[in-house]
């Protein structure tokens, strides 16, 4: 069966909540065994100090990844070094306590004593599969670019231009022929327009019409010239319609 990637963070989540359960667990009957007639060394100690040194650690593997303010700091590297630490730790951890047990110090505790190796090697094991996994993500980052689970964010999304579709996979340069294109066609029918009209009123007659008005391309302006403004004669000035502009 193949491993989907987007459901990496939730097991993970999951192993990562079952140890700090556990953990829960055998520090309660840890001391439960330190208020017994148990001889107390640094082996016992260790084990108990260790459920306190998990906890930060299991809230960086678990809550970075998930917040993006924080996510900068879920880096593969960095996880997978925590994960391995924290088995090392708890290997010994209760390997210490079970050599204390089999010294004999653990007094009228000794069946307590033994539930927190049998717990603390669930812990180790635990350890071990988010181990793995966090492996796992340093392959999958170095060959996609960001963690399995997690959304693929742009990594130069402060060059996407904001007048594009939020939702359009163009690249940024699939817009710029477009506007272009209709620049060069404004351009081209304005001078169509300014040539044709020139030629009709400076080379050609007017022509006489019976009958009804056929309006005239070269016909004299007019006060609304349409989108180019008022029209030019080739060579000449501006002429505006006649008005009474003393009155504006």
């Amino acid at each position: 069966m193949e491993f989907n990637p987007h459901h990496f963070q939730h097991i993970k989540l999951a192993l990562h909540i079952a140890q700090l359960v556990i953990i829960f667990v055998a520090w309660v009957i840890e001391i439960a065994v330190f208020r017994s007639s148990a001889d107390i060394d640094g082996r016992a100690g260790w084990y108990f100090g260790l459920c306190f040194l998990t906890i930060p650690a299991v809230i960086y593997e678990t809550m970075t990844a998930r917040f993006p303010r924080t996510r900068r700091f879920a880096h593969p590297y960095g996880l997978t070094a925590v994960d391995a630490l924290f088995m090392i730790m708890w290997l010994s951890a209760f390997a210490a306590v079970a050599s204390w047990n089999s010294a004999g110090k653990c007094g009228d505790g000794c069946k307590l004593s033994k539930t927190i190796v049998g717990l603390g090697v669930f812990i180790w094991l635990l350890f071990i599969l988010t181990t793995i996994m966090s492996v796992y993500s340093i392959s999958y980052y170095n060959r996609e670019g960001y963690l399995p689970g997690l959304s693929r964010a742009p990594t130069n999304a402060q060059m996407i231009d904001p007048d594009k579709d939020a939702f359009s996979t163009a690249p940024h340069d699939d817009y710029a022929p477009v506007h272009n294109s209709e620049e060069h066609e404004i351009h081209d029918y304005s001078v169509a327009g300014e040539s044709g009209l020139g030629e009709q009123r400076y080379d050609e007659p007017a022509p006489s019409y019976g009958g009804g008005y056929v309006p005239s391309v070269g016909e004299e302006d007019t006060g609304y010239m349409g989108y180019g403004g008022s029209q030019q004669q080739a060579g000449g000035r501006v002429h505006f319609p006649s008005a009474r502009y003393d009155n504006i």
